[in-house]
């Protein structure tokens, strides 16, 4: 009777050095997970942030881009074109239609150049309004723009300004010359 309680007992004794040891391995992974876990945490949120961020730049771009589809030679709406290779360097389709939009703006003897400008920004903002999420966006849509007659006036104003002021300073300096000579002459006749 000895020998079996014996081996009753060496049997408990295994289950329970067993019971031991698994509860030493999860007390051991529990601890692990309580260091790691605020550590994982933070990644995982800054990870979230940079992506919200990207996410953000992108759709700021784009917006800038878009409100000014109708004045592409306007210096915000350029300066915006010279960031999408980095904003959008994750999207394909938009670098590639960028790509063309910018190939085109280089070609001087393009036929149609504003009809085939307006066609290839009106792809890229396409493009990049669908990299954005917004798939309801027709390129139609983007066609239409809003240019008030009164900032057409106020440009023309301006022109004409920096026209008549070029002719002034032109003009001007020939009358300075002429005054100098002038002046000049009257010296030296003044001094014989």
């Amino acid at each position: 009777m000895t020998k079996a309680v014996e081996a009753v007992m060496t049997a408990k004794d295994y289950f329970e050095i067993v019971f031991w040891i698994v509860s030493l391995l999860i007390l051991c992974v529990t601890a692990l997970a309580v260091y790691f876990a605020p550590l994982k945490a933070v990644e995982i949120g800054r990870k979230l942030n940079d992506e919200q961020n990207q996410q953000k730049v992108k759709s700021d771009l784009f917006l800038t881009l878009f409100s000014l589809r109708g004045s592409p030679v306007a210096h915000t709406f350029v300066n915006a074109l010279n960031q999408i290779d980095i904003v959008f360097q994750d999207q394909p389709k938009v670098l590639i239609a960028w790509g063309k939009y910018y190939d085109s703006l280089h070609q001087k003897n393009l036929s149609n150049q504003d009809e085939t400008w307006s066609l290839l920004r009106t792809e890229l903002l396409s493009e990049m309004a669908h990299s954005l999420g917004y798939e309801k966006l027709k390129q139609a849509d983007i066609l239409k723009n809003y240019y008030p007659e009164g900032h057409l006036n106020q440009s023309r104003e301006d022109i004409e300004y920096n026209q008549a002021s070029k002719r002034f300073f032109e003009t001007g300096s020939d009358l300075h010359e002429i005054l100098i000579e002038n002046a000049n002459r009257n010296l030296i006749n003044q001094t014989q």
